[in-house]
């Protein structure tokens, strides 16, 4: 079964959800191995999931 292009990733318990988010090399590299993100990250980008009602 071929791995498809797109998936969301996420772990869950009774009363929490975390999902996962995929960087491309130049933001998720430095951050995995500094720590924190590089200057050219940018917070104004990220998506934030929202809970339903």
């Amino acid at each position: 079964m071929q791995e498809p292009y797109r998936r969301i990733r996420a772990a869950h318990t009774e009363s929490t959800i975390t999902v996962y988010q995929a960087y491309a090399p130049r933001l998720g590299l430095p951050a995995a191995r500094d720590g924190r993100f590089p200057a050219a990250w940018k917070r104004d980008r990220m998506t934030w999931i929202k809970q339903c009602s």
